[in-house]
């Protein structure tokens, strides 16, 4: 690789300009091989929702599910466990886990399945079935990116 290296009289850099042609052929190369990986960043936003635990996106407000004019509930399970949740069209940072059931469901005539995140494992809620498809996401377990911002 060619070097070209130049001082700047009254400072202390030193510039160095490397061959543009090597370069760009070196890149093209690269981004040729199969095995070459291209990383997307996405950047947070407010209005994102993401895992307590590791701050994985799991979904967006966009994406409120609206059962009965609500998207917000607080439910007891048979062990007397209370969860407040809301519930959301998609959760595409959530990976569902286990057979899906009728028993004890809170949603008439929807199962539902265990939603886990997608990157830590953290029981986030629950995916249901039925005449309409969401999850139900605890809300103690999920946080608002806007809380990221302020």
């Amino acid at each position: 690789m060619k070097k070209t290296i130049f001082t700047v009289t009254g400072m202390n850099h030193t510039l160095i300009i490397m061959d543009v042609e090597q370069n760009y052929n070196q890149l093209k190369n690269a981004a040729e091989q199969p095995e070459a990986e291209v990383k997307v960043q996405t950047r947070l936003q407010p209005d994102d929702w993401l895992c307590l635990r590791c701050s994985k996106k799991i979904t967006e407000d966009k994406e409120r599910f609206l059962y009965e004019n609500r998207s917000e509930f607080q439910f007891t399970n048979p062990d007397g466990f209370v969860f407040e949740i809301i519930t959301f069209r998609t959760a595409d940072g959530c990976r569902e886990e286990g057979e899906p059931t009728f028993a004890f469901t809170w949603f008439r005539e929807h199962s539902w399945s265990f939603a886990l995140c997608s990157r830590c494992g953290l029981h986030l809620g629950w995916k249901y079935y039925g005449k309409f498809s969401f999850f139900g996401l605890i809300k103690s377990r999920i946080i608002k990116g806007q809380a990221l911002f302020n």
